[in-house]
């Protein structure tokens, strides 16, 4: 298992581990929300020596909660804060949704920048912590995914419309940071979009919470001092990345390494990875960067692959899940039924069971349902007033049930092989003096020591 102690590197390393004390996040989630928000912050002026982009996009991936997803990109924000702060206040975006409005979101901040003192800056960092949601209206949209990963790439974007003409990008500098549930992934990330390669611009991470800190801790950030002079360093002119000689060489290791591993893995997966030594490039880049060094060594690509191999199994346990949900059989109304019985003590109203069965069935199809299950009990509850009296669902697991105590005796009653419905009587109400008259009149039993009454 990849751990972040593998990963951590320089100044941007040791403010993570510094700020972990103090937080319940995951530190490779923490990790992962500060590579791309720095990232997309020096990406003005910092670039690959083959002419790319050092954008790092990652997703976070953890159930709602545990994964303390929030917490993570809050502990990111807080370490990065006194670096870039007015950046991130500034060039945040969410809710991008369609291609043409991610390509008039970056064009207009070209557009606001053009001819000021420090030049065009069209810089943007896209974060969203419900990305679920948006994923639905990005499919819909044809053009979304390919404008997307082509801003990933760094080459021009541009779109055309009748009122404003063709309005271009050429440059794109897109940051780009989400969150998501495994279960999301599964509903929402198809394996149609990864084959066309929009999914394997990112790097997604499993993430839990480190630990559980008491209600009223208080965050400790280190001595930003580092970072911040090493984006004074970034930001003060262009600067060009590339490995030095022993750095080069491991980096050519594992790009065979990945083709190897992507050759091994089903086409399902390695789709996800096919990018993978990219990745490394770009996070080793920024690693460099945070040393004020234009030069890679050799320990921040081995600092940068442990992270990426991270995503690599992340993304492999995320696919297989999704893909095993996917063959799993759907269970009956029958299994439902009994399940939310189960949850609710073993007994429930119609009214609890259908809210909980969503879509699946309606009040007839649910009274179709109960009618073939032998383990379960059907009653109308009797309550004082004139009100409608609930139908009542009961779990039960012998061939007879107990009937409540009452003050003068004890008894059982057989069930017979089908459900009943049956009327029951709670020992403080009192038997109204009329009976109202319909196709389904209720008929009372003489007086028992427990009063019950049965349906005809």
């Amino acid at each position: 298992m990849t751990t972040f102690e593998a990963m951590k590197y320089g100044p941007l390393g040791e403010a993570v581990e510094a700020a972990m004390p103090s937080s319940e996040a995951d530190p490779i989630g923490v990790w992962a929300a500060c590579l791309s928000m720095y990232s997309s912050a020096i990406s003005r002026k910092v670039r690959l020596d083959n002419g790319r982009p050092v954008v790092v996009w990652t997703v976070l991936a953890g159930r709602s909660a545990l994964g303390r997803k929030g917490y993570a990109l809050g502990t990111a924000k807080g370490i990065l804060h006194p670096v870039i702060g007015g950046y991130l206040e500034a060039r945040i975006k969410d809710g991008i949704s369609t291609g043409p409005a991610l390509v008039n979101m970056l064009a207009k901040l070209e557009l606001e920048t053009m001819g000021s003192e420090t030049g065009m800056d069209g810089r943007a960092l896209v974060v969203e912590e419900e990305w679920a949601g948006l994923i639905k209206s990005q499919k819909a949209c044809r053009r979304f995914s390919t404008l997307f990963r082509t801003a990933w790439d760094g080459k021009a974007i541009s779109n055309e419309t009748k009122k404003e003409g063709k309005v271009t990008v050429v440059q794109p500098l897109l940051g780009f940071h989400a969150h998501i549930t495994p279960g999301e992934w599964a509903k929402y990330v198809s394996s149609s979009e990864a084959l066309g390669g929009s999914y394997n611009r990112l790097l997604p991470v499993i993430v839990e919470r480190s630990k559980i800190l008491p209600y009223d801790h208080k965050p400790v950030f280190p001595d930003a001092k580092p970072l911040r002079d090493a984006f004074k360093w970034a930001t003060q002119e262009r600067r060009v990345i590339s490995f030095d000689k022993a750095a080069g060489k491991r980096y050519d290791e594992i790009r065979a390494q990945v083709e190897e591993r992507a050759a091994e893995m089903p086409e399902m997966i390695s789709v996800y990875v096919e990018r993978a030594a990219e990745q490394v490039h770009r996070i080793a880049a920024v690693l460099a960067v945070t040393e004020k060094k234009t030069k890679i060594s050799r320990r921040a690509v081995e600092a940068a692959w442990a992270f990426v191999q991270k995503s690599m199994a992340s993304v492999e346990q995320l696919v297989r899940d999704a893909a095993e949900q996917s063959t799993k059989p759907m269970k009956t109304t029958e299994d439902l039924v009994r399940e939310i019985l189960g949850r609710h003590g073993g007994e429930a109203s119609s009214t609890i069971l259908l809210r909980a069965l969503g879509t699946r069935t309606n009040a007839a199809g649910l009274k179709e349902a109960v009618a073939s299950m032998d383990d379960i009990e059907v009653y109308k509850l009797q309550q004082p007033g004139r009100g409608a009296k609930p139908i009542m669902y009961r779990l039960i697991e012998d061939a007879e049930t107990k009937i409540p105590e009452s003050s003068d005796s004890e008894q059982k009653i057989p069930l017979s092989t089908k459900p009943q419905l049956r009327v029951v009587i709670g020992q403080e109400s009192k038997p109204r003096k009329k009976q109202r008259k319909d196709a389904a009149a209720v008929v009372p039993t003489p007086p028992v020591a427990n009063p019950i009454m049965a349906l005809l």
